[in-house]
């Protein structure tokens, strides 16, 4: 699987004719509500998949290190708080240590509003850190992705046809949309992101798929002009952050509980007449609790 990157904020995979993806954000992996069992049983089944995980911000928690009014002492892994050592060191090496065995099977980690806060507060990068420690051993790197971006997907049916599958991805923005759990947002981010086979936020810890944006779509190649509908997915991608039930941030602005977890998303590329194309069969990567 060979893997090139385009500027600050496109990824290009030449990937075989299917490949399995796990994506998630929200990790918050340095927190005491991190559900890190679930976590750590969904990298093993995509890793079982040899396929591909996308961690699309927020890995890390990190707001024990700063005074982020969302943080309560009570939150902060005490084995995080030793005399003579960074905060922020602890948490980096912890993660290292967790993500290691996965390495080979992930293939990106970008920015969340967690580590940009990071960048704004404090003079290091923990996701700069993180990766710097993962490519130091052998083997296919892992990339650092920004904030928004693009994860495209070249598959070849045959030496003559191939398809390509575009996932457009944004942390997210916005708060817990306690109503309409950001659905709101699909047709929207349908519009804005034309080019996209699958759009994927995070960020207020809503978990939804929606494959219902339908478009009716026209080309016209070496004379022939044929009309066909294609399929935008949608997904809010969750997180393994438990809901406090008390006194917590969540609680205090009225919040509702996350939906725990993330999504796998299995790519093959079919024929269909003389035509191929990349389907996506998208399935809820659920807690183990």
């Amino acid at each position: 699987m060979q893997v090139t990157k385009h500027g600050t904020n496109v990824i290009r995979v030449s990937a075989p004719r299917e490949l399995d993806l796990f994506i998630c954000s929200d990790v918050h992996f340095d927190s005491l509500k991190c559900d890190r069992e679930s976590f750590k049983a969904h990298l093993d089944h995509v890793k079982e998949q040899d396929g591909q995980t996308l961690i699309i911000g927020d890995l890390f928690d990190v707001m024990g290190c700063y005074k982020d009014p969302r943080s309560k002492p009570e939150d902060i892994d005490p084995k995080y708080v030793r005399r003579g050592r960074s905060y922020l060191d602890l948490v980096v090496e912890d993660a290292y240590e967790f993500l290691r065995p996965y390495k080979q099977h992930i293939l990106v980690i970008t920015y969340g509003n967690h580590e940009t806060s990071i960048l704004r507060h404090r003079d290091t990068d923990p996701l700069e850190r993180l990766i710097f420690l993962l490519n130091q051993n052998e083997g296919k790197p892992v990339h650092k992705g920004a904030y928004a971006g693009w994860i495209l997907f070249d598959m070849h049916y045959s030496s003559t046809s191939r398809s390509s599958f575009k996932i457009a991805y944004h942390h997210g923005k916005g708060g817990n949309a306690k109503r309409s759990k950001g659905i709101l947002y699909s047709q929207l981010d349908a519009m804005e992101y034309p080019d996209a086979n699958l759009i994927v936020s995070g960020h207020d810890h809503n978990k939804l798929y929606d494959p219902s944006n339908v478009r009716r779509r026209i080309t016209a190649q070496n004379g022939v002009v044929s009309t066909y509908q294609d399929t935008v997915h949608w997904i809010k991608t969750g997180s393994y952050k438990k809901s406090s039930d008390d006194f917590g941030w969540e609680v205090q602005s009225g919040f509702s509980p996350s939906r725990l977890g993330g999504w796998f998303v299995n790519l093959k590329i079919i024929k269909k007449g003389n035509k191929v194309h990349i389907v996506p069969t998208i399935t809820e990567a659920v807690p183990l609790f």
